[in-house]
Order: structure tokens, then C-alpha cells, then sequence
């Protein structure tokens, strides 16, 4: 009886990870400026049924950090999308940030949708005693195939 029981137990916890698994799908890349700082953009799917149309709903996060490897700031597009097998159209688009470095500040962000892309505009900005030292303008766009692959 214990070893159905422990069985049981082990499939239940298994089934359940494989689940939690499933539920996002996360892509990451690694961009490097010349100054040695890199932007590490991530891609999460928060729904990745497998179906040939439905609705899909994801983000790209854009980290931002200085050469030392320490994230500065990021900021995240997140947008919404309907897709048929032959086309995709993004339905909702919204932008977020978060600052990790007091010395930097988003100065401007917007999000937009056209088509099947949601795109988001941030400009940050580093301040020394008040004067800015730095600005990065970066556009994120998170775009969905007409089969709901996000990219």
C-alpha cells in the first residue's frame, strides 16, 4: 500500500512540474555596447497552447546593465494577440519599468500596437549631482507569427 501510495505521489509531483513547465516558454539573448554594458532581453509566453489559432499573451523584458554585469534598469513590453494560422493581430500593448540604479530615470515611455507588433519606447537616462551623464534610447518590439510564435 506505501509504494502505491509513494507511486502515486511521485506521478502527482511530476505531472505537476511538467505543468508548471509548460505554462511559459522563455527565450533570452545578450546584446553588448561598445562601452562593455550589455542589454539581456528575455521573451515570456504565458499561454503556449499548441492550437493553429487562438490568443496569446507574452512580454520582452529589456535589462539593462553596466559593464560590471549589474542591471541598472529594465523595462517590459507586454502585449496581447489574436492569431488564425494566416495572420496575427496584437490587441493590447502596455509598457512597465523598473529601476535598480537611483542614478538612472525613465524620462519618456510608450507603448504602441500595429498589426501584430507591440512596441515599447523608453529613454533613460543616468544623473550626476542633477545633470544627466547618459541617455539610452530603446525600442522593444514583441511580435507574434501568424501561428502565435512571439519574437
Amino acid at each position: 500500500m506505501k509504494k502505491i501510495i509513494s507511486l502515486t505521489l511521485v506521478s502527482f509531483l511530476l505531472f505537476t512540474i511538467l505543468s508548471i513547465n509548460s505554462a511559459a516558454h522563455i527565450e533570452q539573448d545578450i546584446t553588448y555596447l561598445s562601452d562593455g554594458s550589455y542589454f539581456v532581453t528575455t521573451i515570456v509566453e504565458h499561454s503556449t497552447s499548441a492550437r493553429a489559432s487562438g490568443t496569446k499573451t507574452g512580454q520582452k523584458t529589456v535589462d539593462y546593465c553596466n559593464s560590471d554585469g549589474e542591471v541598472q534598469w529594465t523595462a517590459t513590453i507586454k502585449g496581447t494577440f489574436t492569431y488564425t494560422g494566416s495572420s496575427a493581430t496584437c490587441t493590447s500593448a502596455s509598457i512597465s519599468h523598473y529601476i535598480y540604479d537611483s542614478t538612472w530615470k525613465i524620462t519618456a515611455e510608450t507603448a504602441t500596437k500595429s498589426g501584430n507588433k507591440a512596441t515599447g519606447n523608453v529613454t533613460a537616462k543616468k544623473y550626476l549631482l542633477g545633470i544627466p551623464t547618459r541617455t539610452i534610447e530603446k525600442s522593444i518590439t514583441l511580435t507574434c507569427s501568424a501561428t502565435g510564435t512571439l519574437s
